[in-house]
This record gives C-alpha cells, structure tokens and sequence, in this order.
C-alpha cells in the first residue's frame, strides 16, 4: 500500500456531476457565468488573456469536436481508475477513493455522450488503451501516473473551454473541470501531498500538449 491505505479520505466526491445532473449543473453554472460576465470572463479577465495561446489551438475545432475529445480523454482515466480498482493494490478508504475516481470518470463520460447525441453528433469509438508495464507495479507507481494524468485533463479543460460555443456546453465543461479538480487533489492526498489544494490556478494546455501526452496511452487525432 505505499502508505496509502491509512490516508484519510478528501472530500466526498459527490454525485453533484454525474449524467443525472449534468445540465442541472449547466444550467446554475451558466446564470453565474452570466452574472459573472464571463463573455471576457470578469475579473477572471487578466488570467484568461495571459493563457490565450491554449485556447487558440481549440478554436474553430466546433463544440462537437472538442466534446469527442474530452470523451476519450475521461474513458483513458476512467479505464485506468478501473485498473486501479481491480488491482490489488488498494484497500480500505484508498481503494474507496479509487473506485469513486473511477465512477466519476465513466460518468463524465457518459454525460458527454448524452451531450454529443443531443448535437447529432457521433461519439467515438472507445480505442484498446495502452498503459505503462509499470502502472500497476506497485501502489506508488500507480499513484505517480495518476498524478501525471490529471494536470492532462485539467490543462485541456481549462484550455478548450474559452473555445465552445455554447453557453450551455460551456458551463456543462467548467462542472466537470471542478470535479477534475477534485480528483487531482484526491490524489495529491493519497500521494502524501499537504496541503493537497498546492496550486493557486491551473495551468491551461494547448491542444497539442494534451494529444502529445496522451498519444501514448492510444489516443490520436
């Protein structure tokens, strides 16, 4: 268990973003987008300007595109919380929160799906995904690739969001970009990391540095 077992468990990672409540979500977080002015995004403004080279690699892709992207994105990470699950590695309040990982994963995923048959759009084949030998090698190594996938997700949340189009998709993203959050803290806490919330804002990824990170697990394109 490297440790882990006997770390306490962070916040309860709720059911606040599954599919049930994806656009219940969407729709307080679009009124507070709005109150916010987040059409220059507010007071937020001079963050999001210092990290316009990420959101312009994701602009002009389209709201479906970038939607099919993310959905690859959260079945690599809920396939590898779900190799976690089943590995051995974990018991207790560690294994718990491995599980809830992965559960939140599948369900942005399926919130995704849901959101992209709405647009009458396809959603993607689900590739044969490819993990390091060593993932599952022991508890500590499978936390350190944990640790280095989720900056991926946040990074390509966080960058691609100024690029939808929908206000309603948009706020749908940033719910899930919280939860993502959530999740890297999570395993800042498995890891021993204190305090766990370590980072005052995430960094925005432009699109090539997320396919360039994931390349290697099996997504492309």
């Amino acid at each position: 268990m490297d440790g882990a077992e006997g770390r306490a468990l962070p916040v309860d990672l709720d059911r606040e973003y599954s599919r049930r409540n994806f656009l219940k979500t969407a729709a307080w977080a679009t009124a507070a987008i709005s109150a916010a002015g987040i059409g220059g995004f507010g007071v937020a403004n001079r963050y999001a300007e210092a990290q316009t080279a990420p959101y312009v690699t994701y602009q002009g892709l389209g709201d479906a595109a970038i939607l099919q992207f993310a959905y690859l994105l959260e079945q690599l990470e809920g396939t590898f919380y779900a190799i976690g699950a089943d590995s051995g590695l974990f018991t207790g309040n560690a294994l718990a929160q491995i599980a809830e990982l992965r559960d939140h994963e599948f369900a942005h995923a399926d919130a995704i799906a849901s959101t992209l048959g709405t647009l009458g759009a396809a959603v993607p084949a689900v590739p044969a995904f490819t993990f390091p030998t060593d993932a599952t090698a022991s508890a500590a190594a499978f936390l350190g690739y944990a640790a280095t996938l989720e900056p991926v997700g946040i990074g390509a949340y966080q960058g691609a969001a100024p690029a939808l189009v929908s206000k309603d998709i948009l706020a749908a993203a940033l719910s899930i970009h919280a939860a993502e959050c959530q999740h890297w803290d999570a395993i800042k806490i498995l890891n021993g990391v204190s305090p766990p919330n370590n980072v005052a804002l995430e960094e925005a990824l432009p699109l090539g540095t997320v396919q360039a990170a994931v390349a290697p697990f099996g997504i492309t394109g």
